[in-house]
């Protein structure tokens, strides 16, 4: 018995393997749109700009709340999972290595744009922000 385990086991593994990576992305997409809807709901909350600084080559974003004219960090900087990058050529509105979507107190913002986050096996996901202020996943 424990031998047939283990032959299904080493069968299955090769696979699993192969699909983890598209589920780290799809994880990363996830969460990253659940941080810009948050972002979103606390800029009508507060009736204040709210900001969304992406730096891609850190893999890494943060959220900055307007504040007598500055943004501040609200938190910590948040990373994307181990391996998950930003993709700056399946990516819109990257200036300078970073992508900022500002979003304004009525929730919509001027900075739509799309996010591509991607798996080194080339698994990529999308994370798609629109002038309404409405974010999806792709």
């Amino acid at each position: 018995m424990l031998g047939v385990l283990a032959v299904l086991l080493a069968a299955a593994l090769p696979q699993v393997s192969a699909v983890w990576p598209r589920v780290l992305a799809d994880q990363a997409a996830r969460q990253l749109a659940a941080d810009l809807e948050l972002a979103r709901v606390r800029a009508i909350h507060r009736n204040s700009r709210v900001r969304a600084a992406l730096e891609l080559a850190s893999a890494q974003y943060r959220i900055e709340v307007e504040s007598e004219g500055r943004f501040d960090p609200e938190g910590a900087p948040r990373r994307l999972p181990a391996g998950i990058g930003f993709d700056a050529a399946g990516s819109t509105r990257v200036v300078g290595g970073r992508i900022s979507i500002t979003f304004l107190p009525r929730g919509h913002t001027a900075d739509n744009a799309t996010i591509a986050v991607a798996a080194p096996n080339g698994q990529r996901r999308r994370v798609i922000v629109s002038a309404a202020g409405r974010v999806r996943t792709e």
